[in-house]
């Protein structure tokens, strides 16, 4: 994300958009699984069929986090494809409806991926207050629950069947182990 005072000037930008507009009314963190990706394997240089991908085509997880990592500029480049596909459809797009304003800083991980955290305003005056009322109303709870249903997708059918835990009385966590070792691991 660069220098503290980039960092420090970015904050600065960020309260005075709250200042102006609001808090935003959706805060989002786009992290590409870039080593799971063909196309970023692709502009990496691997040669893949992007309209009929098989799986024998794909090295294992290893071997693909090594070609990424050893082509920067290629992930920059997915990264900056995907982020980009994502704005013009969900952003500018409108899928979210109309927006006032966004604000966004890419950050590079440890192992140099790309991640984009997100500030979005919407463009409507409903304030949580405003929803504590609206939810009352049994037309807009079912349309919210429709949009709700039709937008949010998961595929839990099989995880339902299968329970990870009996159901019980006793507590679900774990104990953290002992000690193991008297000697400071952190010490030089």
């Amino acid at each position: 994300m660069g220098s503290a005072y980039l960092r420090t000037a970015l904050r600065t930008r960020i309260h005075a958009l709250i200042y102006n507009q609001g808090l935003p009314s959706i805060f989002l963190t786009l992290n590409p699984a870039d080593i799971h990706s063909p196309v970023a394997l692709y502009l990496a240089g691997v040669k893949l069929d992007l309209d009929n991908i098989q799986n024998e085509q794909l090295m294992d997880t290893y071997k693909r986090a090594e070609i990424i990592a050893s082509h920067p500029v290629a992930n920059a480049k997915f990264f900056h494809l995907l982020i980009t596909n994502i704005l013009n459809t969900m952003i500018i797009g409108g899928v979210l409806g109309p927006i006032k304003t966004y604000f966004g800083t890419v950050e590079s991980q440890g192992r140099g991926s790309l991640h984009l955290h997100f500030l979005i305003w919407l463009d409507h005056d409903m304030k949580p207050a405003d929803m504590k009322e609206k939810i009352q109303d049994v037309n807009f709870r079912d349309k919210l629950k429709a949009y709700l249903q039709d937008i949010i997708k998961e595929d839990l059918d099989d995880f339902e069947e299968k329970n990870a835990f009996e159901y019980s009385n006793e507590p679900r966590s774990f104990n953290t182990p002992t000690r193991l070792s008297e000697d400071n691991i952190y010490a030089a």
